[in-house]
């Protein structure tokens, strides 16, 4: 693979395991108990991409609001509020259903943002959260159901891999998944 192929995850180790990087545009799902730092990871691939390699990258959270994550970054010397002023970086709060509708757009907010900063990374903190998406958002469901989790993510990887960004997922395993699923990592649909 030809060295331009790759990117740099920043993180101390991680790219030595990787041989060197992850192929550009690669999805990474990184999967774990609540407190585990899924989030932190997320936070430090984006930085590191802005700050190390001029990679401009998004970040969309669900939970856990932008000011909360620039406070949380910056007791790492992370300064997240300075990138976003310097358009280098935009955090994005938001559900999962704007998210699922954004992603499936023509007209989308999210990728027109994306494409205008030159956005080369995206950060995507709890998409266990989309299992809450009703099916009108998606399939023209009635709305009564909750949308198979499966193809909501098959939507989002096609959004992502459109839009050529490579991306880091976080993905939240609650107790109940950890006893159905031990040491099987699948997620049921």
């Amino acid at each position: 693979m030809a060295e331009g192929d790759l990117i740099q995850m920043g993180i101390a180790g991680l790219d030595n395991i990787w041989w060197q990087g992850t192929p550009r545009g690669n999805v990474i799902l990184v999967e774990g108990a609540a407190g585990t730092g899924k989030t932190l990871l997320g936070l430090e691939f984006i930085y590191h991409g802005v700050t190390q390699y001029d990679e401009p990258g998004l970040i969309v959270s669900f939970e856990v609001a932008p000011q909360k994550l620039m406070r949380d970054a910056a007791n790492f010397g992370w300064d997240l509020e300075t990138l976003q002023q310097q358009n280098r970086l935009k955090l994005l709060f938001t559900s999962p259903q704007v998210l699922t509708q954004e992603l499936n757009s023509p007209d989308s907010l999210l990728l027109d943002t994306a494409d205008e900063m030159g956005a080369q990374r995206i950060f995507i903190d709890g998409i266990s959260l989309l299992r809450t998406v009703p099916t009108t958002l998606h399939n023209g469901g009635n709305g009564n159901d909750v949308g198979s989790y499966r193809q909501l993510l098959q939507q989002l990887l096609a959004g992502l891999q459109r839009e050529e960004l490579t991306a880091l997922l976080s993905h939240e395993v609650t107790v109940i998944e950890q006893q159905a699923f031990p040491g099987d990592h699948r997620v049921p649909d």
